[in-house]
């Protein structure tokens, strides 16, 4: 080989070397590992004695990472715009007077949202003295769009969270698998998706454990299987519990599950839900003890004109459903907030 076929073979490698390495730099970390520390905060009682009450008004709501309804998860938004959104968020749970709330796509201090942290700025703004947040999301660079590299995400730092008006005694996470059809690559930057586990305790022996969920929303055989994780994390903690979240499927006895005008998706084999609760004792808000106003008042995606229902609120050992409703008005994200009012 001539010295110019050499000069050129030893740049190309090192232009490959340096592509690689900086591919896994920008890929970032790894989300915690089951059983390390997850980020736990306290403020302030609210609204006198927290023990006090024989009912628990839970939402569980998907904030689209304050991107607002029309929002998509590879939009840049500025820091004004994410604000407005989270103050209308806030202003909603804090109208409802929730007790528990379940968040998913919460972001920390990301660029496609205005760096502004989601998990400490709603903390503060709904005023529940508690609350727990777990990373399901952690890239140096994002690189999507791939051209021009000016519209890339960059830095994004994602998870789900927990607010409650009683204390928090333990937050942890616990991994749900990537799919197996993505390339290694891909799965660098993708979502590294997991279950978010609270024990909470309202005191007069009323404790019970909170489970925040956002399942795969791309992959089926993913979707179901790590609904089958869910429902053995449940089985594993008996007593009173809570499980709400994105789903990313809609019920089994849906109307519609296909040819939807915003998203070609096919729901007609999922086993999502039926999964999850075969033989686990759960029964659901809407579908159990919800509004009696037919399928469409259960549907939360997407806001601006819904078609159908990805987010639940299951429960287990608790009384009877006092409320049940999907807030139709609260149009502040693209997916619709699910309420609930469980009696102890």
């Amino acid at each position: 080989m001539s010295s110019w076929g050499w000069l050129l073979a030893v740049t190309g490698a090192l232009v490959l070397a340096c592509g690689l390495a900086a591919a896994w730099w920008a890929s970032g970390r790894l989300p915690p590992r089951q059983g390390e520390r997850i980020e736990q905060v306290r403020g302030q009682p609210v609204g006198g004695d927290a023990s006090a009450g024989d009912a628990l008004v839970v939402a569980s709501w998907n904030i689209a990472f304050g991107g607002g309804p029309d929002g998509q998860p590879t939009d840049r938004h500025d820091a004004s715009h994410v604000r407005a959104r989270l103050d209308a968020i806030a202003q909603a749970l804090v109208a409802g007077k929730a007790d528990l709330v379940f968040l998913q796509e919460v972001d920390r201090p990301s660029d496609r949202s205005g760096r502004i942290d989601q998990f400490a700025y709603l903390f503060q703004a709904v005023g529940l003295p508690y609350g727990c947040f777990v990373t399901t999301w952690d890239v140096r660079w994002l690189p999507y769009p791939y051209w021009p590299p000016s519209r890339q995400l960059g830095r994004v730092h994602s998870g789900q969270a927990i607010l409650s008006r009683h204390p928090i005694t333990s937050c942890e996470r616990i991994d749900l698998p990537q799919p197996d059809e993505y390339p290694r690559w891909y799965r660098r930057f993708y979502l590294h998706r997991g279950i978010q586990a609270a024990r909470i305790d309202p005191g007069a022996g009323r404790e019970f454990r909170a489970i925040n969920v956002h399942l795969e929303a791309f992959s089926q055989p993913n979707r179901e299987a790590q609904s089958v994780i869910l429902r053995q994390v449940v089985e594993a903690r008996p007593g009173r519990v809570v499980v709400g979240g994105d789903f990313n499927t809609v019920p089994g006895d849906a109307t519609r599950k296909s040819g939807f005008p915003d998203e070609e998706i096919d729901f007609t084999t999922d086993a999502t839900l039926a999964r999850f609760a075969q033989g686990s004792g759960f029964r659901e808000c809407l579908m159990d003890g919800g509004a009696s106003s037919g399928e469409s008042a259960g549907f939360t995606f997407p806001a601006a004109e819904p078609t159908r229902r990805l987010d639940f609120v299951f429960h287990r050992d608790f009384g009877d459903v006092r409320s049940a409703q999907v807030d139709r008005d609260a149009r502040h994200s693209d997916h619709l907030p699910v309420w609930c009012t469980l009696g102890f």
